[in-house]
C-alpha cells in the first residue's frame, strides 16, 4: 500500500512539472505571436511583383489591401457589370459605400483580379502595411534600387523614372493614361539576396514575351480620371498622404499632392475592414479604440447631417416660392387656424359648463345651509302678517263707510 501510495504521489508530481514547463513555454510564445512583424525577407517576398509600379497605383493597392471585403465585392460587381463602359463604371461607382481607393482600381481589371483571387497575399499586404508603413516603404525602395542595379529600371518606356534624395520615383508620363507593367520577378531584380523567400512570381493570363533586353510587358493603357490622383508617397517621411478626392478639377501631380498645404497623413478606417481581423492584438486594439471613436463621431456628423439637409430643404423652399407650395402652406395656415378657433370654442364650453355646474352646486349648498338655519319665529312672524291682513282689510272698509256717511250729511 505503502508503494502505491508513493508510485501515486511520484507520478503526480512529473505531470504537475511537466504542465508547468508547458504553461512556461505558452507564456513565451504568446507575446512573441502578439508583437510578430514580417521580416525584411517577406516583405521583399510579397511585394516583388508590385514594386516596380506606378506611385500612384501602388498606394491604391496598399490602401486597398488593408480593406479585403471591399475588394471581393468590388471584383464580383465587375464581373456582373463587365459590358459597362469605363466612364459608366467610374460614374456608378460613387454612389457605393467603398473605400477611394477600391472605387480607383475599378478601370484595372487584372490588379482587381489578382487581388480577389489570391486573398492570403491581399490580407499579408494589408497587414505590413498597417504594422509598419514605414518598413514597407523602406522594402519598396529597396527593390528599386535592386532593379536599377540590375540595369532594368532604364527599360521602362511608359514611365518616368527619377531620383529625389536617394529615392526612386515612377510616374506615368502621361497623366491621363496609365500603363501597368507585367515582368517577371525571378529576372528583374538580378540576384536575389534572400533565398529562402523567393519573389512571388504571377504567372500571366496569356502568352507574353519577356527576354532580358526587353524585360517589360505592357498592357494596353488605361484611360483615367482627374479624381484618380488623391494619394502620393511621402517618400522623405515614408509614410502616405491623401488628399479629398473631389476637391479639385485638374490632373494633381504627385508633388502638388505630397507637398500641398490641404494634403494629410493617411489614416486606416476600420468601418470599411467590415469585421476582418487584423494580425496581432496590438493592431487590433489600436484601430478598435479608433474605430469607436470614428462611430461616435459618424453619429454626431450625421445628425448634423440630417439637420442641415433639412434646414437646407426650408430655405430652399422658401426662396424658390413655387405658387404650389404657397397655396398649400396657406391651406395649412387656414387649417391651422380654423383648428385652433375650433378648440378655443370647445375650451370656452367646456369652461362656462363646469362654471356652471359649480354654481348650481354652491347654491344647492347655500340653500341646504339656510333650510337648516331656519326656526319656528320666522314662521310665527308669517302667521302673524297673514292674521292682521284681515284686520287691515277691516279697518279700511269701516273708514269708507264712515267717509262716506259725512258726504251725506253734508
Amino acid at each position: 500500500m505503502k508503494n502505491f501510495i508513493f508510485l501515486f504521489s511520484f507520478t503526480l508530481s512529473i505531470l504537475m512539472s511537466f504542465t508547468l514547463i508547458a504553461e512556461k513555454a505558452h507564456a513565451e510564445q504568446v507575446p512573441l505571436q502578439e508583437n510578430q512583424q514580417f521580416s525584411e525577407a517577406e516583405l521583399a517576398q510579397m511585394l516583388a511583383p508590385i514594386a516596380l509600379y506606378p506611385d500612384s497605383l501602388l498606394t491604391h493597392i496598399l490602401i486597398a489591401s488593408t480593406y479585403p471585403i471591399e475588394i471581393i465585392e468590388a471584383h464580383r460587381w465587375l464581373k456582373k457589370n463587365d459590358g459597362l463602359s469605363p466612364e459608366k463604371l467610374s460614374q456608378s461607382v460613387e454612389d457605393f459605400n467603398w473605400d477611394a481607393s477600391v472605387k480607383a482600381l475599378i478601370p484595372f481589371e487584372r490588379i482587381l483580379t489578382r487581388l480577389s483571387d489570391d486573398l492570403t497575399w491581399t490580407q499579408q499586404l494589408g497587414d505590413a502595411f498597417l504594422q509598419s508603413e514605414e518598413k514597407l516603404l523602406e522594402s519598396i525602395q529597396t527593390l528599386r534600387k535592386q532593379a536599377d542595379l540590375a540595369g532594368n529600371l532604364n527599360k521602362m518606356d511608359n514611365m518616368e523614372v527619377s531620383y529625389e534624395d536617394n529615392n526612386i520615383i515612377i510616374v506615368p508620363v502621361e497623366k491621363e493614361i496609365v500603363y501597368v507593367p507585367y515582368y517577371d520577378t525571378r529576372m528583374v531584380y538580378g540576384a536575389w539576396y534572400w533565398a529562402a523567400y523567393p519573389p512571388i512570381y504571377w504567372t500571366p493570363h496569356h502568352s507574353v514575351y519577356i527576354s532580358p533586353y526587353s524585360p517589360f510587358y505592357w498592357h494596353s493603357g488605361i484611360h483615367i480620371s482627374f479624381n484618380y490622383f488623391f494619394s502620393a508617397f511621402h517618400w522623405h517621411n515614408r509614410h502616405v498622404v491623401v488628399v479629398n478626392s473631389y476637391r479639385s478639377h485638374k490632373y494633381r501631380g504627385r508633388h502638388q499632392i505630397s507637398r500641398g498645404g490641404y494634403a494629410q497623413r493617411w489614416s486606416h478606417k476600420p468601418a470599411h475592414r467590415k469585421g476582418v481581423a487584423y494580425r496581432n492584438k496590438h493592431t487590433s486594439q489600436k484601430y478598435r479604440s479608433n474605430s469607436v471613436r470614428v462611430n461616435k463621431a459618424n453619429k454626431k456628423s450625421h445628425s448634423v447631417q440630417r439637420s442641415n439637409t433639412q434646414r437646407r430643404f426650408k430655405q430652399g423652399l422658401a426662396i424658390k416660392n413655387y405658387p404650389s407650395s404657397k397655396r398649400q402652406s396657406h391651406k395649412v395656415q387656414v387649417n391651422n387656424r380654423v383648428i385652433s378657433r375650433a378648440k378655443s370654442k370647445e375650451l370656452q364650453s367646456k369652461k362656462v359648463y363646469q362654471h356652471k355646474i359649480k354654481s348650481k352646486k354652491v347654491t344647492a349648498k347655500n340653500h341646504s345651509k339656510s333650510a337648516s338655519k331656519r326656526t319656528s319665529v320666522p314662521s310665527r312672524k308669517k302667521q302673524n302678517n297673514f292674521n292682521k291682513k284681515p284686520n287691515h282689510q277691516h279697518k279700511s272698509m269701516k273708514g269708507q263707510r264712515l267717509s262716506a256717511v259725512n258726504t251725506k250729511y253734508k
